[in-house]
């Protein structure tokens, strides 16, 4: 069967202003293991190929696909049912839903008349005994992790068991997408990508949806598997730097020992950052010093917020102690390091946002970005919100990270959060010692020419 998968724009979430930042390893792995099946896939992202809806519908019209399958986060959703609305009116392929929106809400996704399918959960497995189905014919009933329409009404099937042996997986395919494409946020040479080498997170975060769809249970890929990756990368794409995209990589300390000690039978050298950020509590001398010896050079934390009772509330279950220390020992090792911060955390006040910025400096991190909370349907801040009518805004389209926020508080408002974010930004980087850090964080031309387009959106949100 020929497939087709999309990814739908982004814009709403990261903007206009540059290339993704990554290809979508999720429709990478879906891919590869229908190409193992035998099945011709093709995969289009719309943000990275620039396709305008003709061209989207030209592309769709040169191929009879027997599917087409649309992965959709919140802000992605309305764009996602956009786009099965067009694959129905200009060819006969059925249509498949899938990601994190449409597992915590499935329901409501499937209702929309251009949706035929959807698969809730991790959709590797799910997608491939459909199309068995959709060939072979077979029980429908019998597909783990399916939703499906008879007669108008939404029938649910028993939701798919994790997967359990990630080494199964064959490596994403990467080949499907156009690499020059993307931009690698932040890279000091051209030749990154992206890898995933664990599922799931133990952390029980208020404000995190991922263990909707990968489950609060540590799944992890074997230190062979993960450097045959590597290699594979290497070897074939003559990649440089390696960006791990785990929920939290050092979840289990030993098997980041493996990783590094087979880094280093292997005489692999090569770059590694993690930009989606590790616990702090984790990150004690002897972990942080295993990832500088891997080849770690940048380091992100989860930091949310520097009051204490705002991470209790949220179930951060770390305390800023534990951040502190993290920050101190990963200078002393000579890292960068990256720290993320929310706005508008429930119980949030002037004075916690205050303690947060405070805490920004003296945390000092190379680069400190500040988000405004987005409720994420699926998530216990959501129910909260919803139920103390907190939440002012449900349209999906305006749930981008980097859009204003659709909630308030207690004793802020949407503009009170507008207004404290900007001054985030602006107490954080406007200190002569920080703007001369970021001029000396530029070590190398492709890290200048990427630092531009994001100086531009700092300068926004600052003023």
């Amino acid at each position: 069967m020929k497939i087709l998968l999309v990814s739908p724009s982004q814009a709403a979430v990261y903007g206009n202003l540059m290339k993704p930042s990554y290809p979508h390893l999720g429709l990478g792995y879906i891919a590869a293991v229908l190409e193992k099946a035998g099945h011709l896939v093709k995969i289009i992202d719309i943000d990275a190929d620039r396709l305008t809806r003709q061209q989207f519908i030209s592309d769709l019209t040169k191929e009879d696909y027997g599917i087409v399958g649309i992965t959709a986060t919140t802000p992605t959703f309305n764009h996602a049912i956009t786009l099965a609305e067009i694959v129905k009116e200009h060819s006969q392929a059925f249509t498949v839903l899938g990601g994190i929106h449409v597992t915590v809400r499935p329901e409501e996704s499937l209702k929309f008349d251009s949706v035929d399918f959807l698969i809730k959960g991790e959709g590797e497995l799910t997608i491939l005994d459909l199309i068995n189905f959709l060939e072979k014919g077979g029980d429908i009933g019998s597909i783990d992790g399916l939703y499906y329409k008879n007669n108008g009404s939404i029938m649910k099937n028993k939701d798919r068991a994790l997967i359990d042996n990630l080494d199964d997986l064959p490596f994403p395919a990467r080949h499907l997408f156009n690499r020059l494409n993307y931009t690698y946020p932040d890279t000091l040479g051209k030749q990154a990508m992206p890898i995933i080498t664990s599922r799931g997170c133990p952390g029980c975060c208020a404000y995190c949806s991922s263990k909707s769809l990968f489950g609060q249970k540590f799944r992890a890929r074997s230190a062979d598997n993960v450097l045959s990756e590597i290699e594979y990368l290497i070897k074939n794409f003559g990649v440089s730097e390696i960006h791990i995209w785990d929920d939290n990589f050092v979840t289990q300390k030993s098997r980041v020992f493996q990783i590094r000690d087979e880094i280093k039978k292997r005489k692999i050298r090569i770059k590694f950052a993690f930009p989606n950020a590790i616990r702090a509590d984790y990150a004690d001398e002897e972990l942080l010093l295993a990832l500088k010896d891997m080849g770690t050079y940048s380091i992100a934390f989860g930091v949310d917020s520097g009051n204490q009772a705002i991470l209790d509330k949220v179930h951060k279950h770390i305390k800023l102690k534990d951040t502190e220390k993290a920050f101190k020992l990963a200078k002393k090792m000579g890292l960068e390091t990256w720290a993320f911060f929310m706005i508008g955390l429930p119980q949030e006040t002037e004075d916690s946002i205050k303690e947060t910025i405070d805490f920004a400096k003296k945390l000092n991190p190379d680069v400190a970005k500040f988000h405004i909370l987005k409720p994420f349907p699926g998530t216990e801040v959501y129910q909260e919100f919803l139920a103390e009518g907190f939440l002012l805004d449900n349209n999906f389209n305006h749930f981008g990270i980097h859009l204003p926020p659709v909630h308030r508080l207690n004793s802020l408002s949407r503009d009170d959060l507008l207004k404290w974010h900007k001054k985030a930004y602006r107490s954080f980087y406007l200190r002569p010692t920080v703007l001369f850090r970021q001029l000396l964080r530029l070590k190398s031309f492709h890290r200048f020419k990427l630092n531009i387009s994001t100086a531009l959106g700092l300068l926004k949100n600052m003023f």
